[in-house]
């Protein structure tokens, strides 16, 4: 499929009826994702979506911007079905990588699941590792299974490297009053949705129980979406995404209009109903089943 980038401020309102307006997708998790006009599935979520992963050369215990903003700074780009890797930030090293499908299987960490994924090679470990200054490999998921909590999922729901479940929304309204109230610049980057949907209250995501698309999408039907867990937000956020420095005033309006408890909570993890050649486009309406507020 080919996926064509689309500038945010370049997507105009039609309707004030909710509509998805930007799409994302993060081939190499942790690493800079992909603004595309349109989603391709597979029973995991988003095609190339964390397929993906780097973890520790020793421990095989995945690593992110959490240990590693740096990471934020390596480009992904996808060309007739392939994922390519790039980056700035050492001219001693060449700018692209094609990443690999196979290689050999190892033992893998990502949160609490222990599971598997192909071994991308020295040349790519070599590049990462000298580029982030850790020792490092790049795995594949490809075929090696891992499931979604069952806490929140339906048993066997499989999912990506994500951190634990297929899909992210987040909501634009949401987003904008973020940003009005920093000082610096917050935008759904910082997030790392996988779709951004326009024409909501702000806020009014948290009682967001489904999300549906339904016009013009797959011979598979719509894409049905169920609302399972409230993203809870590390330091990642609070990272420029294009310098990977942390802005000092971001966490304070996160603070402020995102804390419950002890948590900071932006954005809605999603599972959805897999058809074959499901895709969803920037621009197509959306359908929101909201739970009653207390």
């Amino acid at each position: 499929m080919s996926f064509q980038t689309v500038p945010s401020k370049a997507i105009s309102s039609k309707s004030m009826s909710p509509q998805i307006s930007q799409l994302f997708v993060y081939p190499v998790k942790s690493c800079a994702g992909i603004s595309v006009s349109n989603i391709q599935f597979d029973d995991k979520g988003p095609l190339f979506d964390r397929c993906w992963m780097l973890v520790d050369a020793q421990t095989g215990i995945f690593l992110s911007q959490r240990e590693i903003p740096q990471m934020a700074l390596i480009s992904t780009r996808i060309e007739d079905g392939e994922v390519w890797v790039g980056q700035s930030l050492d001219e001693s090293l060449s700018a692209d990588h094609r990443l690999p499908i196979t290689g050999e299987s190892i033992a893998v960490e990502i949160w609490d699941d222990k599971v598997r994924g192909y071994d991308c090679g020295d040349e790519l470990a070599a590049w990462f590792s000298q580029l982030l200054n850790h020792e490092c490999r790049l795995v594949y998921q490809g075929d090696c299974e891992r499931m979604a909590d069952e806490a929140y999922a339906v048993e066997n729901t499989p999912v990506s490297f994500a951190d634990g479940f297929p899909l992210l929304v987040v909501a634009e309204s949401s987003v904008d009053v973020l940003n009005a109230a920093c000082e610096g610049e917050i935008s759904s980057v910082n997030f790392r949705p996988n779709i951004v949907v326009k024409n909501t209250q702000a806020f009014a995501e948290k009682y967001w129980k489904s999300v549906v698309v339904e016009e013009g999408v797959s011979l598979g039907g719509g894409l049905d979406m169920k609302v399972v867990k409230r993203c809870q937000r590390c330091v990642i956020p609070m990272l420029n995404p294009y310098t990977a420095k942390r802005e000092a005033s971001i966490l304070p309006v996160l603070l402020k209009y995102c804390k419950e408890g002890k948590e900071i909570l932006f954005g809605q993890n999603l599972t959805f109903k897999y058809s074959v050649n499901l895709v969803i486009e920037v621009g197509q309406s959306v359908l929101i089943h909201c739970e009653e507020k207390e």
